[in-house]
């Protein structure tokens, strides 16, 4: 099973909700994954596709809880590729189903399709967020954290139902990029703070949890890495700058030599030459001075060696 189907899974076993919830779910459900069939007399028929059996089952009982639509739920195996299963929810055509989908905000009088979200299901947050779970189930997609990439994904149809996601999804601090894939509108998320805080709200808190750990986890691990790095490359710097001011004082020593520099300078000269003085730092040399200096003192002191080096080199 994957993580998308954990996830889903996770959606419908919430707790008990309001009907105006489960029908801003099935709304969005209908909207991504509908397809209607067109009777005679009048009538409708629906059907919605999902390879998640949790999904087929929690539709198929909305439905029965919002309407007395004859619904039916069949299995079929798929014969190409992956030969999993796919749950095809039915409406057998009925005149009824026209006044739910106008109960939906999906359609008018004049079987005209009303596009774009219902006013009603954007101005209560629980409706909200149920409309948002109502998509994932449809089209949605996410990633395994563990997997190494954070990506979370809702299939639309049009611009005027992406427009309306992307805006009631800001109402919940979730924000939408999109691209076009094959004429398909996608929405997705990449942040991993975002695609928790979309997990969130529609439900599924531990997916949520999940990658908020794996997220706290990755953020640790390249701190470290980061310390670690910036360790290594500090002392490749310091060992540079030793062997090159290991190479102004050999200068110093075979021109003129060390007797002849300033005892405050010849001090520190002779503690960089030493066995260990590439390894030491300006602490260390500071230290072991007679007159210990601050780092920025010796630091002073070097630069006047490498500067009396090069004036004798130019010389």
């Amino acid at each position: 099973m994957t993580f998308t189907s954990d996830v889903k899974s996770a959606c419908v076993r919430h707790a008990e909700i309001d009907d105006c919830c489960r029908a801003s779910e099935l709304a969005a459900f209908i909207r991504l994954n509908g397809v209607l069939e067109l009777g005679g007399a009048g009538k409708l028929g629906l059907s919605m596709r999902t390879e998640n059996p949790a999904t087929a089952r929690y539709i198929y009982r909305s439905l029965k809880t919002l309407s007395r639509l004859p619904t039916h739920v069949y299995m079929r195996q798929k014969t190409k590729l992956r030969k999993n299963y796919t749950y095809l929810v039915s409406v057998r055509p009925t005149v009824d189903t026209k006044q739910f989908l106008i109960d939906l905000g999906m359609m008018d009088e004049s079987y005209a399709i009303i596009p774009g979200v219902a006013k009603k299901f954007i101005e209560r947050q629980c409706c909200r967020r149920a409309y948002l779970r109502g998509c994932f189930l449809a089209s949605g997609t996410v990633s395994d954290p563990k997997s190494g990439s954070y990506h979370c994904e809702i299939l639309t149809h049009d611009d005027i139902h992406k427009n309306d996601v992307r805006r009631l999804s800001h109402m919940e601090e979730i924000i939408w990029h999109q691209i076009v894939r094959k004429k398909d509108l996608i929405l997705y998320l990449k942040d991993g703070e975002q695609i928790t805080t979309f997990l969130a709200t529609i439900g599924a808190s531990t997916a949520a949890l999940a990658y908020e750990d794996t997220r706290t986890y990755r953020g640790l691990r390249n701190h470290a890495n980061r310390l670690k790095n910036s360790d290594a490359a500090n002392l490749t710097k310091t060992v540079h700058t030793a062997v090159r001011q290991q190479e102004k004082i050999r200068t110093i020593a075979e021109m003129i030599g060390l007797d002849e520099l300033p005892l405050d300078l010849r001090e520190i000269a002779e503690l960089r030459m030493g066995e260990d003085g590439t390894e030491l730092s300006l602490a260390d040399i500071g230290a072991s001075l007679t007159n210990p200096l601050s780092k920025s003192a010796v630091n002073y002191r070097l630069r006047k060696i490498e500067a009396l080096a090069d004036k004798l080199e130019s010389r």
